[in-house]
């Protein structure tokens, strides 16, 4: 506990002299595109990168969490695919959960643990896999002991998977995991509801135990989409955020890459067109409803090859009802 306050203490004074300098997100609050109708909605992005000697990437963050709070209707959740961090440093750390909990206060957090955040493949994974904990904990009220886990938000499962060694470009996952996500999919089938799935990577990027890969999760995920509703959301990747590319279903299931929100380009580091993006993710009776939405700028992100919103419509095996 007394760690807990402290981290938050330094980190609101961090936070608080560097906002002076951060600006105002363009751009007017904003709302789902059918508030009555709309069961619930939660944001999604990824791959931040927090740097401590980048200031352009802090202050792309810091005007996005700026926009995440102007929806209109709130946020059920505001999910963070992973490699929040570039390194996983303390001082990284202060800064991403300093901001995020500055404006994300009184939500509903869930973070993915990426490989950036666990040292990308250099330093001490369980000095830095602990230090993951606390400060998930300290800000957003997780007290984990694995890296993966699940929460029940309006009755819907949210299921974030976890990497489970010190992994560059792949997901390795033990056999405990494997059981635990068969038994939360029974839990997330008995709900009648969508179920949602969150990971760092993409899911065909996952390993054994021992390392060597397997479709053992995209089967499972598959298998129970063809009776229930499942989406899925990955990051890693970095992929620009376009209908053609962004959007897949050759798995079986519903996947979305989303891309890294602190994208910068050329020597002077410049944000980008594809700066700033994630989801807005929008439950409705029959259907659910992916929106991309460009939170640096304030505005709905569209696909520039034929000038259409960054938009798909999922329909539901299983309406949503309110009892």
């Amino acid at each position: 506990m007394i760690r807990s306050v402290f981290l938050r203490t330094v980190a609101a004074l961090l936070v608080g002299v560097l906002l002076l300098f951060v600006g105002t997100t363009p751009g007017e609050p904003y709302d789902v595109k059918d508030p009555e109708a709309c069961f619930m909605n939660f944001t999604v992005l990824s791959d931040a990168h927090i740097e401590g000697n980048n200031f352009p990437r802090y202050q792309v963050f810091a005007r996005a969490m700026q926009d995440v709070k102007r929806n209109q209707s709130g946020n059920a959740a505001v999910v963070f695919l992973g490699d929040s961090t570039m390194n996983g440093q303390v001082f990284e750390n202060l800064l991403f959960h300093g901001t995020a909990r500055r404006y994300l206060k009184n939500d509903n957090v869930l973070p993915v643990v990426g490989n950036h955040d666990i040292g990308n493949g250099q330093g001490d994974y369980q000095t830095l896999q602990n230090r993951w904990y606390a400060f998930t904990e300290a800000f957003f009220s997780r007290k984990l002991t694995q890296p993966y886990y699940y929460d029940v938000i309006d009755g819907c499962c949210f299921i974030v998977l976890g990497m489970e060694a010190q992994e560059v470009y792949e997901m390795r996952m033990t056999e405990a995991q494997f059981a635990w996500l068969e038994e939360v999919l029974k839990v997330a089938a008995d709900s009648g509801r969508p179920a949602f799935v969150f990971s760092h990577y993409p899911t065909d990027d996952a390993v054994d135990e021992n390392g060597n890969p397997t479709d053992r999760l995209t089967k499972m995920l598959a298998a129970y989409n063809e009776t229930h509703d499942l989406f899925c959301f990955v990051g890693h990747t970095h992929m620009p955020m376009y209908l053609f590319w962004s959007f897949h279903t050759y798995d079986g299931f519903p996947e979305t890459y989303l891309p890294r929100l602190t994208e910068l380009y050329g020597d002077d580091d410049e944000p980008g067109k594809d700066t700033g993006v994630g989801l807005v993710v929008e439950v409705y009776e029959n259907e659910v409803v992916l929106r991309a939405r460009d939170f640096y700028r304030g505005e709905w992100k569209y696909d520039t090859a034929d000038e259409t919103m960054c938009e798909v419509v999922y329909p539901l095996k299983h309406p949503v009802t309110v009892s």
